[in-house]
């Protein structure tokens, strides 16, 4: 029998019971993956965070939801470092930390703003494809119609994880929307993909950029609260096509978890060079609400 020291961290937000809850667990050398996966389907969140010691970064981090180990989560990725950050295992004398995950070594660095720490992850490079999906399939597993879609076509974009991408014309249609989990399911599996996040650029706070939701029942969950890659996905594909102007760098926020009761923002830097999209760092704060020993 063995334990570990278990946290859950609410990310993206400055408020307990807001953002999105991650597990973590801060000191996880030597426990097998095996009994990570079950912390995670125990813990029963999207993401539960294990830390171990790295040879080619400052930490090694490994994502699980509660059915299996993904490359790399956003939200569990700043709950991770506002958890290090408050055991005081962050050198204070830098401001950058690289974390080692199955997306790649990505920096993550902690900015003093006001009387917030705010924790911003450099993402994977953002990659774009088309999907062989009809609109009308897409629109159907969010209980649309095609008229409800952007002309802009869906794609498939990554910053570490496959999402759908797909822009919806108004708030109240994607707020309302009527799901179809076992078509977004199967949907997802057939192109390779995490879920789907629709967004809409009507927004519910005039300060934010664009509101999202990310679908995600191939994961185990349903609907993630605010979502960190889904974030970082929607962000690179709104610069893409230029459905907010970016002239080399841009602060976008992005907000989410409205429709679930957990409302959240993130905060997203994305440049583009030559029209491409180069680089999308998502960031926020964090709040600790639970803490405790989990016996094996």
């Amino acid at each position: 029998m063995g334990t570990v020291k278990i946290k859950q961290v609410d990310a993206f937000t400055t408020k307990l019971f807001g953002g999105n809850p991650a597990g973590v667990v801060t000191d996880a050398n030597g426990l097998p993956d095996a009994i990570k996966q079950k912390i995670a389907r125990e813990m029963n969140l999207s993401e539960t965070a294990f830390v171990s010691h790295s040879n080619v970064a400052d930490f090694k981090v490994q994502f699980f939801t509660p059915n299996v180990e993904v490359p790399l989560c956003g939200h569990a990725t700043i709950a991770t470092f506002a958890t290090l950050y408050e055991e005081g295992k962050l050198d204070q004398t830098k401001s950058v930390f690289y974390q080692e995950t199955k997306a790649g070594v990505l920096p993550v660095e902690v900015i003093k703003e006001n009387s917030q720490t705010v924790f911003m992850m450099t993402q994977a490079a953002p990659q774009l494809a088309g999907v062989d999906l009809s609109r009308a399939e897409i629109a159907a597993g969010l209980g649309l119609t095609p008229d409800d879609l952007l002309e802009t076509q869906p794609m498939k974009v990554s910053t570490g994880l496959w999402w759908l991408v797909v822009g919806i014309k108004s708030l109240s249609k994607l707020s309302n929307a009527h799901l179809d989990f076992a078509a977004i399911a199967a949907m997802s599996k057939k192109c390779g993909m995490e879920g789907f996040v629709p967004f809409c650029l009507e927004t519910v706070q005039p300060s934010c950029s664009f509101h999202s939701r990310a679908f995600c029942p191939l994961d185990g969950i349903n609907e993630d609260p605010v979502c960190g890659t889904g974030n970082g996905s929607a962000a690179a594909y709104i610069a893409a096509h230029n459905l907010i102007a970016i002239d080399g760098e841009a602060a976008l926020i992005g907000e989410a978890g409205l429709e679930v009761g957990r409302p959240g923002q993130v905060n997203i830097i994305v440049s583009k060079q030559a029209g491409q999209v180069k680089t999308v760092k998502v960031g926020g704060t964090a709040v600790r609400v639970m803490e405790g020993e989990m016996v094996f």
